[in-house]
């Protein structure tokens, strides 16, 4: 009787290591590519989708928001309503794609072994080229708006790595339980959709801030993405766009704890994925 044989590579780490994800980047590249294809292969608007999808949503909400707000510049409003839209939808792409993404590249762990953490790594790098191609929406409102560049805008790249940051660790956390219960496909998308609401996408973090009770600032800024979204807009407006220094740095080191929750569950069950696929 034929047995198969599982090969592990017993040089690799237990935790993340840069080390061995570079030992196997030609596999990381090669997925992201594949993944990259096979999303816009068929589709009839093609790359454009990265363009088009958040527009709508930065047309629909961009009007929504100056209509509440009663905004005099309605294309500064739309401004401030794209850079948090923009980088929402890059940390709900990586969310659902990572947490998604052991289930649908089960196939790939029948024979050899190979860090896992790879594949939810490939998902984060098709995210990103999708943001990096609507921020063609952002540079055209700034033109539009006569925004001028400040020289926070070099703090721009830090924000949008603690955006993938945010995604990656709560994706893993999600993709870890998905591989024994698979209706979390069904519960992401809801926690995406209430957390845009929760978060200063639409309005600022001072609009939350100013109409919640005290004692619910805190848990507002639990929300990592408060740090994220907040920094981002200071890095491109500047001014007074962070609003609460102490909240600002506690969301940071939420999305840090995220990330170690999220990487620390993951390998802790990396082994026994293969008995529940």
């Amino acid at each position: 009787m034929n047995k198969d044989k599982i090969i592990i590579d017993s040089n690799l780490s237990s935790f993340f290591s840069l080390k061995d994800v570079l030992k196997y980047k030609s596999l990381l590249n090669n997925l992201a590519k594949r993944d990259f294809l096979v999303r816009y292969k068929q589709a009839f608007a093609g790359i454009l989708w990265a363009i088009l999808k958040p527009l709508i949503s930065i047309l629909v909400f961009g009007y929504i928001s100056s209509k509440i707000n009663n905004t005099e510049n309605t294309a500064i409003n739309f401004v401030y309503v794209a850079s948090a839209m923009l980088l929402w939808q890059l940390f709900s792409s990586v969310f659902n794609d990572v947490s998604n993404s052991i289930i649908g590249n089960s196939n790939l762990f029948s024979k050899v072994y190979f860090p896992k953490i790879i594949i939810p790594l490939s998902s984060i790098l098709v995210c990103l080229v999708d943001f990096l191609i609507s921020l063609i929406i952002l540079i055209v409102l700034f033109i539009i708006s006569g925004q001028s560049i400040h020289w926070q805008i070099i703090l721009a790249p830090l924000f949008i790595i603690l955006t993938l940051i945010n995604g990656f660790g709560m994706g893993l956390y999600f993709a870890t339980i998905n591989v024994k219960y698979r209706d979390v496909k069904f519960i992401v998308p809801v926690i995406l959709q209430f957390g845009m609401y929760v978060t200063p996408v639409i309005f600022s973090t001072k609009y939350y801030l100013d109409r919640l009770p005290e004692w619910l600032h805190w848990l507002f800024c639990l929300n990592p993405m408060v740090g994220a979204i907040d920094g981002f807009k200071y890095a491109l407006f500047g001014g007074d766009a962070i609003y609460n220094t102490y909240y600002f740095m506690v969301s940071i080191c939420i999305s840090f704890l995220f990330l170690f929750i999220g990487v620390k569950y993951f390998y802790k069950f990396e082994r026994s994925f293969v008995d529940y696929i």
